[in-house]
């Protein structure tokens, strides 16, 4: 099972890779539902049940936030605060070890990020997210999947660097 977590979290690390440096908000979501698929499966397998469960949900949010987006529609308030309060119930019902607060954390620094309807923005707020992240993994034992979380925080940094940065 651990080879396997390993290999969702290897394709989810080329993901991360192009997510970073894609210009439209519509594209970067479909990227981010395929890497978090990927890397709630390699959370379940190693026995990060509140991370898995958390990335699921994040799919979940990224279908809808999609439909919104590919209608040139901005996600409405009310749809953000519905997802808030999904990712709280889902951390309370797998809260299992007192590192999982890291979890929840990452998920709601995650809705504000794919809430935004510019990838410049979603940029900068999903820095955090990832650092976060990165704790979760290190406590969870999550090694791949930190591995994944470096490689996209460092993957965003040069984003904004060659995309974000204003030209003097």
């Amino acid at each position: 099972m651990e080879t396997i977590s390993y290999i969702a979290s290897f394709i989810a690390t080329v993901l991360s890779l192009l997510e970073p440096f894609n210009k439209k908000m519509k594209t970067v979501l479909v990227f981010s539902f395929v890497g978090n698929v990927l890397v709630g499966t390699s959370y379940i397998l190693v026995g990060g049940i509140s991370g898995s469960a958390i990335c699921f949900a994040a799919a979940v949010q990224l279908l809808i936030n999609y439909s919104f987006t590919v209608r040139g529609r901005k996600i409405p308030a009310a749809v953000i605060a519905v997802h808030s309060a999904a990712f709280l119930a889902v951390n309370l019902i797998t809260f299992k070890a007192w590192y999982d607060v890291f979890a929840l954390i990452a998920s709601m620094l995650f809705v504000l990020s794919v809430a935004q309807s510019n990838a410049k923005y979603y940029r900068a707020i999903y820095i955090p997210n990832c650092l976060v992240w990165i704790a979760y993994d290190f406590m969870a034992k999550a090694y791949g999947n930190l591995l994944t979380h470096i490689v996209l925080t460092i993957a965003l940094l040069g984003a904004i660097f060659v995309r974000d940065r204003k030209h003097g």
